[in-house]
């Protein structure tokens, strides 16, 4: 027996064998769905005169796809266009360098996937993956599985059912995947093909086994096997070139080798955690999340090409990228705050190319907004295209020759265009809270009460005016709005609203002990004097205004006392009017404060007396 063989079959025993100690082993259930020659289709959907004749897609000077009809002629991917021609005279060629009609095929195709409710993740444009573990529980409520079949092709049957039960998860796994490439075909026109397995690595690399237009199924117990067939450990994704550099460097090609590998010698290699990785995707293990797919943390675009030396044509490829970059930003809807320019260089002494990359922040403002549709004025792109060349000269030194085989563009680190809690205004008002000491009735018409608090947030519905709201840093409540409404009246005294007060300023002076004995002197007999002063007059109005005021608030307060604004001030301010109340005639005593000469004219009095 092969050696190769033999080790497949200790594998596959050795993971049946497993079954009896590992329960749960295997609770999810991954579709990755891969559209089948996806520009040609793209191009045959939007053209069905295409369909049945060899049809390849052109960029530049290669083929990068083709139909599978051309396939068949021996046309390959990333073929030349003279050597495709050669092999397949009668191959129509497309144009297909703008990718715009390609993203919206695939934008599509997403939100198709979306309908099932189920965390989508891209890869690509042509390639999803759906985790379906939670619909695929609650169908198992309703299914019997005793009697389910795999929908379309299987990898290799088990030879004992698992006992996680993941052997039925798939079956029905299987069956959404069918029903989810019905829709993409009867919805969209397009054919695909699909995996299903217990993680995405396997899901991925199952998938094309059957292509195009079908599906393919792998259980757990033969991941290890699988993963045996593949003749190079590049095939592995996220692997890269420099990775699979450094295995063929210790005669580790296939992913049979790697297998075979021991986990100490890996680890000479790489990191532990590398090495471990590394093992795990040998084995067919991977335990990576699909992650919900949201918008791009970058739009950009790149061209090609031979080589390039001059700095007016790579300036003229640069504002060809742009104008397309833009369209593409137009599409996205967020505004776009830095701007990264990448450049490929042709370099002889490099097996490999390598690419360099500068980045700068751009300003918002360059973009504008107009029917709903953000654009770049002529001076805009003239901005932009300023930023590009600088970035440029930084990557350039072009004081010496240079040869370039690729540009490119994107935009970076973008902002959205919110309003409500995340607009402009709760950016000003974050850190800010409004802070009420007294708010206070008057002979003014108003509806609010004494002591009025309120907390709305800048989203809310409620219209507010906050011209003349006094805000001040809270330390206590970060981060947090409470708006406090106060009525103006027009039609008597403004009164400077108390918050601006200091605590030196609410003390009363001599002149308001006057006054306030007079008040209360006068306030006995009011209904049998006639009222002689403007003070009276006002007092009167607020005594009227203030009936409905619950007794017993303040025992020594005087009538015409708001006895909850009252309430509100501190003990201090308190006890020192109390004492003055009690003892009006101390009001006559000289008055000995430094400050005689100094009286505040916006002190606490204002509140308790208005006056015109």
């Amino acid at each position: 027996m092969d050696d190769s063989v033999l080790q497949s079959s200790r594998n596959m025993e050795s993971s049946s064998s497993t079954y009896t100690d590992i329960d749960g082993d295997h609770p999810k259930a991954i579709i990755h769905i891969d559209i089948d020659c996806f520009y040609a289709q793209v191009e045959m959907v939007r053209n069905p005169e295409l369909r049945g004749a060899p049809l390849g897609i052109q960029q530049k000077n290669i083929v990068v796809t083709s139909n599978y009809e051309a396939r068949s002629f021996g046309v390959k991917k990333c073929m030349l266009v003279s050597d495709a021609m050669k092999v397949c005279p009668n191959m129509k060629l497309v144009n297909g360098e703008d990718l715009h009609n390609y993203r919206t095929a695939s934008n599509k195709i997403f939100a198709v996937l979306q309908c099932w409710k189920c965390p989508v993740e891209k890869l690509g444009m042509d390639e999803n993956f759906i985790d379906v573990t939670n619909l695929v529980q609650e169908k198992l409520k309703s299914v019997n599985t005793a009697g389910l079949a795999v929908s379309g092709h299987t990898y290799s049957e088990p030879s004992m059912e698992c006992p996680c039960g993941c052997h039925a998860r798939l079956r029905i796994a299987s069956q959404i995947a069918s029903e989810m490439r019905k829709k993409i075909f009867d919805d969209l026109g397009y054919t695909t093909c699909a995996g299903i397995a217990h993680n995405k690595l396997l899901a991925k690399l199952i998938c094309p086994l059957h292509k195009p237009n079908d599906q393919t199924t792998i259980y757990p117990e033969h991941g290890t096997s699988f993963m045996s067939t593949l003749s190079s450990v590049r095939s592995i994704p996220s692997i890269g070139s420099k990775t699979t550099e450094t295995l063929i460097s210790h005669k580790i090609i296939t992913v049979s080798d790697l297998q075979e590998a021991p986990l100490e010698v890996l680890k000479k290699i790489f990191s532990s955690d590398m090495a471990v990785r590394l093992k795990n995707l040998g084995l067919g293990e991977d335990n990576t999340p699909v992650k919900q797919t949201g918008k791009p943390q970058s739009i950009g675009l790149e061209d090609s090409f031979k080589t390039v030396s001059v700095k007016s044509e790579v300036e003229d490829k640069f504002s060809a990228l742009l104008q397309r970059l833009l369209v593409l930003m137009r599409e996205d809807g967020r505004i776009p705050v830095s701007l990264r320019v990448t450049l490929r260089k042709r370099d002889a002494k490099r097996l490999s190319s390598h690419r360099e990359s500068r980045q700068a922040q751009i300003s918002p403002s360059i973009f504008t907004l107009n029917n709903g549709l953000l654009t770049v004025t002529d001076a805009g792109q003239q901005k932009l295209m300023s930023i590009v060349m600088r970035l440029f000269n930084k990557l350039i030194d072009l004081s010496k020759p240079f040869h370039l085989t690729l540009v490119g563009l994107a935009f970076t680190k973008f902002q959205e265009r919110m309003t409500g809690r995340s607009s402009i205004v709760n950016y000003f008002m974050n850190d800010i809270s409004v802070q009420s000491v007294l708010n206070l009735q008057n002979d003014c018409d108003t509806s609010a009460t004494s002591m009025d608090y309120s907390a709305v947030s800048p989203s809310s519905s409620t219209t507010t005016d906050l011209s003349d709201a006094e805000v001040e840093p809270s330390p206590k409540k970060p981060k947090k709005v409470n708006w406090i409404a106060k009525r103006r009246c027009l039609a008597k005294e403004e009164v400077a609203s108390p918050s601006k007060l200091k605590v030196g300023e609410l003390r009363l002076n001599s002149k308001e002990l006057e006054k306030v004995s007079e008040l209360r002197l006068n306030s006995r007999d009011r209904s049998l004097t006639p009222r002689a002063s403007p003070a009276k007059d006002n007092l009167s109005d607020a005594s009227d205004s203030m009936k409905d005021i619950e007794e017993g608030a303040c025992e020594d307060c005087p009538s015409y006392v708001d006895k909850e604004v009252f309430n509100a001030l501190p003990d201090e301010m308190q006890q020192e009017l109390k004492a003055m109340w009690k003892n009006p005639a101390g009001a006559d005593k000289p008055r000995s404060s430094p400050r005689k000469n100094k009286a505040k004219t916006n002190t606490i009095m204002k509140y308790f007396v208005p006056q015109k």
